[in-house]
């Protein structure tokens, strides 16, 4: 710049106005940057939050709060340049298909949420995956739905382990370990998801030899299992099985048929919360339960990561969680990991991400994203599981086993 034709009235009125430009650039790069450590990520959870389902769609939640609210504590979710505070979007769909796609449409077109994280029951899945997909929505869930995973449905992914990669390796632990067992019953919900996962265990059940005896469906608010349980124990089965149940209905079935005598096996596929079950059913209707899903926390197998988890839950919610938020935890936890191994929120960037491999050091262990072989796609989280007992009104771990797919990526 020249001096030349300034006075030095002009020349301090110059310096002047630069050292004022000076000031507002800074100003203007410290309030860019102030609006990047403000921005907000939205992410929603879909799930039954009222009636006999509840227990799934509010672990869903208080799962998804804690990783969430770790990720702020610690000053927010750096993805690239930019720095985003959490922020979860709950919404009950009271597991009504109709319901879930009203509630999905305000996510995705009112709140303007780009990923949705956690939903539970197959039909209310499919229901909301006429939304999430044709709009590149990131979808995940725990729902057993065997429509809901597929070549077609590229945005979804269930991050829990289903019927599908659970059933075949527990009901191998019951044939291995109890030869006796010969016939068994299954009592599932009405609807999608039930009849889905019942047809799984069916399934397996046949495959290992044994008689299926029963299978009876009931409407997720009934509390009155007397009838159909009278039904059951006339086929005369040396187990019988909840299905997929949720906790509350769960409980009632084995009070139930506590309370009608029943002395056989018993056992909970979809068992996701052993207090729950014992809480409704009582500790004598549920000893002796077994599941490959109820976790024990105080195992001394259990890492301190999933022991510090269950401590923080139990303080904040004063309740003992289940698979569901330890499920929706992960979510959170890999969700977050890929946007930054990404380097953005682009959720075909994230997608890509997530199916790239393994994500080591979860609560859970390393979980592997596979599925292929079951759906076509990889969109299916896999890990091991532990087969447990409850025994006084406590979880107590008595098998291991893994699912097929995990077994062969192991092994290769």
């Amino acid at each position: 710049m020249s001096w030349q034709g300034y006075s030095v009235v002009g020349r301090r009125a110059v310096v002047a106005s630069l050292s004022i430009l000076a000031v507002l650039s800074v100003l203007a790069l410290s309030l860019t940057s102030s609006a990047r450590a403000q921005e907000t990520l939205k992410l929603g959870v879909l799930g039954p939050m009222s009636g006999s389902a509840a227990q799934w769609g509010v672990e869903l939640v208080r799962g998804a709060e804690l990783k969430a609210a770790e990720i702020n504590a610690a000053g927010g979710l750096k993805v690239g340049d930019n720095t985003y505070k959490i922020e979860i979007l709950p919404y009950d769909h009271k597991a009504d298909a109709a319901e879930a796609r009203t509630v999905t449409n305000r996510l995705v077109f009112q709140d303007k949420a780009k990923f949705i994280v956690g939903n539970a029951i197959g039909a209310t899945t499919t229901a909301a995956q006429t939304i999430t997909e044709p709009n590149e929505v990131l979808f995940t869930f725990i729902s057993w739905g065997l429509k809901n995973l597929g070549p077609d449905k590229p945005f979804s992914f269930r991050t829990d382990l289903s019927g599908f990669e659970v059933v075949e390796p527990f009901y191998s632990w019951i044939k291995e370990t109890h030869p006796n067992i010969k016939k068994m019953a299954a009592i599932a919900p009405n609807d999608e998801s039930g009849r889905d996962s019942t047809a799984a265990i069916v399934k397996a059940a046949k495959d290992l030899g044994l008689e299926v005896v029963a299978e009876e469906y009931y409407a997720r608010e009934t509390k009155d299992f007397y009838p159909l349980l009278t039904r059951v124990m006339a086929a005369n089965p040396d187990y019988i099985d909840a299905s997929n149940s949720p906790g509350g209905s769960a409980g009632l079935i084995v009070k139930q048929l506590h309370e009608l005598g029943y002395k056989g096996a018993k056992g909970w596929t979809g068992g996701i919360n052993a207090d729950t079950l014992v809480k409704v059913g009582g500790s004598e209707a549920a000893e002796g339960t077994w599941s490959p899903w109820s976790l024990n926390y105080e195992s001394a197998d259990t890492s301190a990561s999933l022991k510090k988890f269950a401590a923080d839950y139990e303080s904040r919610y004063k309740e003992v969680p289940g698979s569901s938020a330890v499920a929706n935890y992960i979510t959170v936890d890999v969700l977050t990991r890929a946007m930054q191994q990404a380097g953005t929120i682009d959720t075909k960037a994230v997608v890509e991400q997530i199916i790239k491999g393994s994500f080591d050091e979860t609560l859970r262990g390393s979980v592997v994203v596979g599925g292929t072989e079951r759906y076509g796609i990889n969109r299916q989280f896999l890990y091991p599981i532990t087969i447990s007992e409850i025994r006084g009104g406590k979880v107590v771990d008595i098998g291991k086993s893994m699912p097929i797919e995990l077994k062969k990526a192991k092994n290769k």
